[in-house]
């Protein structure tokens, strides 16, 4: 409906069930939806904490605590955005080969949203981005239980982000509501399009590792090949970025000599487009 927000459209379990894909519906999931939670994060960890096995996803309509990478703050306003964690196990991996499922969900995500025309960009090691504006970011938590690896897998997606906490974010964002101006984003089907999206990455991650992300990963990097700022406890450096490395770590050239960084040791500034 042209002219309405996404704050107009309340998040509905039932709602978001039916608007699951036959493939998602196949799985044992739990979903669980709440007005307000300090981290969808932390509440699918508690899950798990009490023994739950079956995969589980929380939604929620706000979060008080949300968290990025390192500890950054998430801006997550009430009814106006997607705050979504996936709870799953893996059995044949150790934790160490998981490391690449941070850039397996990004490719996932980039592929639904060109699905719905829109050119994504990815921003190694977890950001998602339209016209080198953030548009979604990816938080993965793991945890080793005797029955495999359980791994959280949060995101949060900017659907109708309100000025006001769009002016603490400190770095270019973007929401749907800006690149598709003349629709109406229904939150709920686009929920159940972001757990679709997770819930096939893992399955596919699970048959081949990341083996299957990796052209697709080449095409929607942004920044491979270009000049950025590499910030660590040393200070910042110019660099080229060359890639990623077997270990999913970002190569880049500083002075003529490779080096590589994970993601807890550094952030990058992309040369004219600033982000975190």
């Amino acid at each position: 409906m042209v002219g309405e927000t996404a704050r107009n459209s309340r998040l509905n379990r039932d709602i978001i069930q039916g608007c699951l894909s036959e493939y998602a519906l196949e799985y044992p999931l739990q979903l669980e939806v709440l007005e307000s939670v300090v981290s969808t994060n932390d509440h699918v960890l508690a899950f798990a904490r009490g023994g739950g096995r079956a995969s589980f996803a929380c939604i929620a309509e706000q979060q008080t605590g949300g968290r990025g990478r390192n500890g950054a703050v998430w801006e997550s306003p009430v009814n106006a955005n997607i705050y979504l964690s996936l709870g799953y196990y893996f059995n044949q991996f150790a934790a160490s080969e998981l490391s690449g499922l941070s850039l397996a969900c990004g490719v996932s995500l980039a592929r639904m949203l060109k699905s719905m025309g829109l050119e994504a960009q990815l921003k190694w090691p977890n950001d998602v981005l339209l016209e080198y504006r953030k548009l979604a970011g990816i938080l993965i938590e793991t945890r080793v239980r005797s029955e495999g690896v359980y791994v959280v897998i949060g995101l949060g997606m900017n659907v109708d982000m309100p000025e006001s906490a769009g002016r603490k974010i400190d770095q270019p964002w973007v929401d749907l509501r800006r690149v598709l101006p003349t629709a109406f984003v229904q939150r709920n089907q686009l929920a159940a399009q972001l757990l679709d999206a997770l819930l096939s990455c893992c399955a596919e991650y699970d048959r081949s590792g990341f083996a299957s992300f990796l052209d697709d990963w080449h095409s929607f990097d942004v920044l491979s090949g270009h000049q950025v700022i590499v910030k660590t406890q040393a200070g910042e450096r110019q660099a080229k970025v060359k890639g990623i490395d077997k270990g999913y770590g970002l190569r880049v050239e500083i002075e003529g000599v490779e080096e590589v960084f994970y993601a807890a040791d550094v952030k990058l500034e992309l040369s004219n487009h600033a982000d975190d």
